[in-house]
């Protein structure tokens, strides 16, 4: 992996930089969103229009947004190609350049060079440089109930305009290792897709029908157990291990040992406990895709679970074969049908009983985990792994974007 040379540090070091107020070199406009009432501004429209999905789904270089707008919904001037992006209120401090004229939802702040500036600056500089500007934004806030910047602040943060030259040496810099982040995510993508094909070919009928199996409910072949009466409010620091219905999509994976939080023993006594090899199923969320997910408990000592949960257990069944079985395509598409809700979704242990799925023997379960453990290392493992070799890359690269656009002000 490439390092920054002495060479460029001292050019930074000795370089002059003159320095701006924020304000002083941007037009601010705020985003809107054209009215949802007229039909006809949302029909057959070339305009692109940016929300934070589209930085979330596209990155933060974009040329095209998801959603278009008709030219008879802008108001004014659409805001110049070139220009970046903030988010200002709801998330705060994401930021994306837009290379293409556009309109953005008004979640967003719209900081377009001005004239007298467009010859002295790279857009990409500027797009790097914004990072600082994400951090003074998050840290300026308006307290009310949704946040947001106290522009004030931000208008008056100060810019730094070094030789053109040097501008160009940092974006080359950062951007050959922003693409090599880029290629080791999109080489995990990929292998992710490799992944997800072969487990569900290990699992489908015409592979299984070779060692031999039956089809059984869940009920039939196991036991569910529905958790209770345990709320966020009750963690303690110290205590008895818990886990709550929402950090089984949120912070664990499919397996576990230690939990990341604990109640009292008095609470405790109260609530229903997964033991070791017990899968623990998560039966709410606020979409289809999480409710359901499950993780497998490991540790060799009880853990306690509260409400829109529940513990399952089976003889004939390896718990992690079930796991792995409950993130197939098949088994997705059989869960939904069993859904209830619409902005809060419940999947009730009653109706998850009432799913089929496919019992090899014993040893052939276990010979499918044995093979999916090493698969899911080598693309989900923060430890290991693809995802430990971008976590890595990503810091360095973090560490040397502060570094080369650390400019003093002496």
């Amino acid at each position: 992996m490439e390092t920054v040379s002495d060479n460029l540090l001292e050019l930074i070091k000795n370089s002059p930089v003159e320095w701006k107020k924020l304000e002083e070199v941007f037009i601010l406009r705020n985003g809107y969103t054209p009215s949802k009432a007229n039909k006809d501004y949302w029909k057959d429209g070339d305009v692109p229009w940016f929300r934070m999905e589209d930085l979330r789904t596209n990155g933060s270089v974009l040329s095209s947004a998801i959603q278009k707008v008709h030219h008879s919904g802008v108001k004014g001037k659409l805001f110049s190609a070139n220009s970046l992006i903030m988010a200002t209120t709801a998330t705060i401090g994401e930021h994306a350049l837009i290379t293409v004229d556009y309109l953005c939802n008004q979640q967003f702040t719209n900081f377009t060079i001005k004239d007298e500036f467009i010859e002295l600056l790279n857009n990409k500089f500027v797009y790097y440089y914004f990072y600082v500007f994400d951090e003074i934004a998050k840290n300026n806030l308006n307290q009310s109930s949704m946040p947001s910047v106290q522009m004030s602040v931000l208008k008056k943060a100060d810019f730094p305009i070094p030789p053109l030259e040097i501008q160009e040496k940092i974006v080359e810099f950062l951007d050959k290792m922003t693409k090599y982040v880029t290629e080791l995510t999109a080489e995990l993508t990929l292998r992710k897709q490799q992944y997800n094909y072969y487990r569900d070919k290990l699992f489908s009928e015409d592979e299984l029908v070779k060692v031999g199996f039956e089809k059984k409910t869940l009920g039939e072949v196991g036991e569910f157990i529905r958790g209770n009466g345990m709320q966020k409010k009750d963690f303690v620091a110290e205590g008895f291990p818990a886990i709550h219905y929402g950090q089984i999509y949120t912070k664990y994976g499919l397996e576990a040992t230690e939990t990341f939080t604990f109640v009292s023993d008095e609470l405790a006594k109260k609530l229903k406990k997964a033991k070791m090899n017990d899968l623990i199923i998560a039966t709410t969320s606020e979409n289809i895709e999480d409710v359901g997910k499950s993780l497998v408990w490991s540790g060799d000592f009880e853990v306690a679970i509260g409400g829109h949960s529940c513990v399952y257990f089976s003889d004939v069944l390896n718990s992690k074969f079930l796991a792995y079985y409950m993130k197939t395509n098949e088994f997705q598409k059989a869960k939904m049908k069993k859904c209830l809700g619409t902005k809060v979704i419940e999947l009730y242990p009653k109706n998850l009983a009432t799913l089929k799925i496919p019992i090899p023997p014993l040893s052939e379960q276990a010979r499918i985990v044995t093979i999916l453990d090493k698969f899911d290392t080598l693309i989900h493992s923060v430890s290991e792994g693809l995802p430990k070799e971008i976590k890595l890359r990503q810091k360095q690269y973090e560490y040397y974007r502060e570094l080369l656009l650390g400019f003093s002000q002496d």
